[in-house]
C-alpha cells in the first residue's frame, strides 16, 4: 500500500519521490539531474492538489551520498524560492541501485 500523498483539509503530504520511470527504471545519472527529476514529480502532485512549490512548508531531503549535497543544492536553490521551506538533509541507503535523492515534503495553502 502506497499514496504519492495525502491531503487534509489545506494541507498535502507528499511520499518520497525518486527519480524513476513508470516503468520502475531509473533516470539521470547525476544528482542534479534526479533532483530535477523528482521536483518535477512534485510539482505534479502538488498541482493535483490545487497546490504549487510555493506552499512547501517542509522537505526532507535524503542522499545516497553526503558527496552530492552541493549539487542537489544547486538544484534545490534554482526550483525553490524565498521564503525557502525548512528543510532536513540526510544520508540514507536509498531503495534502488543507482538511486542519488529522493524527497519528501509537507504543502500547505491558507
Amino acid at each position: 500500500p502506497y499514496s504519492l500523498g495525502t491531503k487534509c483539509g489545506n494541507t498535502i503530504f507528499l511520499a518520497g519521490q525518486i527519480a524513476t520511470a513508470n516503468d520502475g527504471s531509473i533516470i539521470g545519472d547525476t544528482v542534479q539531474a534526479q533532483t530535477e527529476i523528482v521536483i518535477d514529480k512534485m510539482v505534479e502532485i502538488l498541482a493535483d492538489g490545487g497546490m504549487g512549490l510555493e506552499d512547501v512548508m517542509q522537505t526532507t531531503v535524503y542522499l545516497q551520498d553526503l558527496d552530492d549535497y552541493n549539487g542537489m543544492n544547486e538544484v534545490y536553490a534554482a526550483r525553490f524560492a524565498e521564503p525557502y521551506p525548512a528543510r532536513a538533509t540526510v544520508r540514507a541507503d536509498l531503495a534502488g541501485a543507482g538511486l542519488r535523492v529522493e524527497i519528501s515534503c509537507i504543502a500547505m495553502k491558507d
